[in-house]
């Protein structure tokens, strides 16, 4: 069992520590991050989510996404996921934080609410994902895709994307302001 701390609205430690479970069935604010992988072709790093996870599945997704367990550091929580999801061991001066984001979602009918503020990374490597291991209760595949291209799909609403609209604004206009001058 998953176990997580929970914050209050302005994401502030609560002392309150609850079941990932628990927390997204009532809906309780908590943290979690999105690791955004970009290569030298300026293509970022999507997983697809596994099609057995309870929320999104068969989504593409941030290259990699999680939450950090209850006492556990940020930076702990990203070197963890980044090695579960997809074998892969980030050096956390590689890491360039890039904003925080908060959103209120309610899926599946109700049953699964994730109120969470999310912290967004950016980590420029050239990767080969042909010698990744993907964790495959958590990530059916992953590709690369031209930033430009995955912003399209983005505004034209495409099915397979998980919806994070202010996310998607910030880091498009990031990437744009780091790359377009190239």
């Amino acid at each position: 069992m998953e176990y997580l701390d929970l914050v209050n609205k302005v994401g502030e430690k609560t002392g309150e520590v609850k079941d990932r479970k628990e927390i997204h069935s009532k809906g309780y604010w908590h943290r979690g991050f999105h690791i955004w992988v970009i290569n030298s072709n300026q293509e970022l790093l999507l997983q697809r989510r596994s099609e057995n996870k309870d929320v999104y599945p068969n989504k593409l997704y941030a290259s990699v996404a999680g939450h950090m367990t209850s006492g556990e550091k940020e930076i702990e929580g990203i070197v963890r996921e980044c090695s579960e999801e997809i074998n892969y061991t980030v050096n956390k001066e590689d890491l360039e934080y890039l904003f925080t984001f908060s959103q209120e979602v309610v899926e599946n009918q109700g049953k699964f609410l994730d109120n969470m503020f999310y912290d967004v990374y950016l980590l420029e490597k050239d990767i080969d994902i042909s010698t990744l291991k993907l964790q495959k209760e958590e990530v059916k595949d992953i590709q690369y895709i031209d930033f430009r291209e995955y912003e399209k799909m983005v505004n034209n609403h495409h099915k397979d994307i998980v919806n994070h609209p202010e996310e998607w604004e910030k880091l498009f206009r990031i990437l744009h302001k780091k790359y377009d001058r190239q």
